[in-house]
Order: structure tokens, then sequence, then C-alpha cells
């Protein structure tokens, strides 16, 4: 089974990919594992930074599980189980 990731804004453009998905293992993985995995493809090298840098809140990122901000879970610890979706919003500026 898997975990559904979908990547927004420069990120896309960069890896070139619009989603992947990532096998759940044993049917949960740690967000943070999840990272480190991502980071290893080409263009998404960043993600591999906030898991390992000790950005607990995934700063500068916005890191969405089923819709709901890591932050209000358990940051970079928070478990995704199978059949769920990560969404992976890049920092973006505005006036």
């Amino acid at each position: 089974m898997a975990i559904d990731v979908r990547i927004f804004g420069p990120l896309r453009l960069d890896s070139g990919l619009k989603a992947i998905s990532i096998d759940a293992l044993e049917g949960q993985r740690r967000l943070r594992d999840i990272l480190l995995e991502l980071g290893s493809l080409k263009g998404l090298e960043t993600l591999r930074a906030v898991a390992t840098e000790g950005r607990e809140e995934g700063a500068p990122f916005i890191i969405l599980v089923d819709g709901k901000n890591c932050m209000l879970l358990q940051g970079l610890d928070t478990l995704v189980k199978d059949g769920q979706r990560i969404s992976v919003f890049p920092p973006s500026g505005g006036g």
C-alpha cells in the first residue's frame, strides 16, 4: 500500500513531479522518514535538510497530512498511515 505525496510550487518545477506514491512499509511511517526519502530525488533535496536539521515544524515548508498542518499534529514525528495524503507547499512571497 502507499502514501500519496503532492508537491506544489517551485518544488514541482524543480523536480518535475506533481505527485509521488511512497511505500507505507508496515502500514505507517514517520513524516520525517518520508521527507528523507523524498529528499533523495532530484529537485527535492531541500526536503532532506528539513528532515535532518531539527526543524520540527517542517519550516520553511507548510506540510499537511490529510489537510492538517503537521505542526498541529506531532510535527515531523507524525505517523502517516497507508492511504493518507501529504501535501508539501514551499514558502512563497507576496506583496
